[in-house]
């Protein structure tokens, strides 16, 4: 081995790589271990800070008084509050909607399903509370038997519901960060998946089978130290081929079909991406978020010119 491979060797303990993944092999010995680093999802704490924020501007909206003074600023207050006084929670779900849209349509790492998911509900949940308090009055001016079991709805509670969002949305993504776990040894490359119990995988890909490697440290990773490597196989793993997608799990001829609405239906219109092919961004098909990528970059690659010698 080089001394440059020998140097990572040196920083790590095998017997604790081996008890994180024990798949490892008697064969093989550790090099290096890495996870994804907290930077690495800033941008899902981020769109966690965003959903509150949008909540807090209208809860604020209905707290607080516009201002008085004159000026650009308090002109732009003032217009925004009255916005959010004729267009009431609808315009909270609208607000929420495009949101959700924008996020999903961009691609970002932020853009999956279970993220677009958790907005769309986070903005029907004020929706819902205030169709029941409707329901609940015309069913006492009818003589029908429903009461709502919430409290009668207000601007007040986008405040709770701001925090439970984007609390939820926080604790998550902190779990989903812990959930990668990345190994090099002097044989392959291990990529090991455990999101809250039930949602596992496991990657060997052995360095005889890469046949090209990636780095591509965003312009803030190339600031704070991270970014992802990816490891192209001729199996295609590394490969994120994207065609359309509803997002919904129907079938593209379905999805397309003029003659179904669905395509049409807010969900849908939601889940629409843009069409692109890239390296996969998934965290369980490269190393994903990784401190220092190019020296792991030049790690993998002397360890396939020495597997090759």
């Amino acid at each position: 081995m080089s001394d440059y491979i020998q140097d990572f060797k040196s920083k790590i303990n095998p017997e604790t790589v081996k008890s994180v993944f024990p798949e490892i092999t008697d064969y093989e010995t550790p090099i290096w271990q890495g996870a994804p680093s907290f930077f690495s999802m800033a941008d899902k704490y981020i769109l966690a800070i965003i959903i509150f924020f949008t909540h807090s501007v209208f809860f604020a909206a209905e707290q607080f008084n516009s201002p008085d003074s004159e000026g650009q600023i308090y002109f732009i207050l003032s217009l925004l509050r009255s916005l959010i006084d004729i267009s009431g929670t609808m315009g909270f779900v609208i607000t929420m909607l495009i949101i959700a849209k924008l996020n999903h349509y961009a691609n970002f790492s932020t853009s999956g399903k279970w993220t677009t998911s958790w907005i769309i509900i986070s903005a029907i949940i004020p929706f819902i509370w205030y169709l029941a308090d409707i329901f609940s009055t015309l069913s006492g001016l009818v003589g029908a038997d429903f009461e709502n079991p919430l409290p009668k709805w207000n601007y007040f509670w986008f405040l709770p519901l701001g925090i439970f969002s984007s609390l939820i949305m926080i604790v998550l993504t902190f779990i989903y960060q812990h959930a990668f776990y990345y190994a090099i040894t002097d044989k392959r490359i291990h990529i090991r998946k455990r999101f809250l119990f039930f949602d596992t995988s496991v990657h060997g890909i052995s360095f005889e089978k890469i046949e090209n490697l990636k780095a591509s440290p965003p312009i803030v990773g190339r600031i704070l130290g991270y970014g992802n490597v990816h490891i192209l196989t001729a199996s295609g793993l590394g490969i994120e081929q994207e065609s359309f997608d509803s997002g919904l799990g129907l079938p593209e001829e379905i999805s397309l079909n003029k003659d179904n609405k669905t395509s049409f239906s807010i969900f849908g219109w939601i889940s629409k991406q843009r069409r692109r092919n890239t390296v996969a961004q998934d965290p369980s098909d490269c190393l994903y978020g990784i401190r220092s990528p190019m020296m792991i970059y030049r790690l993998i690659n002397e360890l396939m010119d020495a597997n090759n010698n």
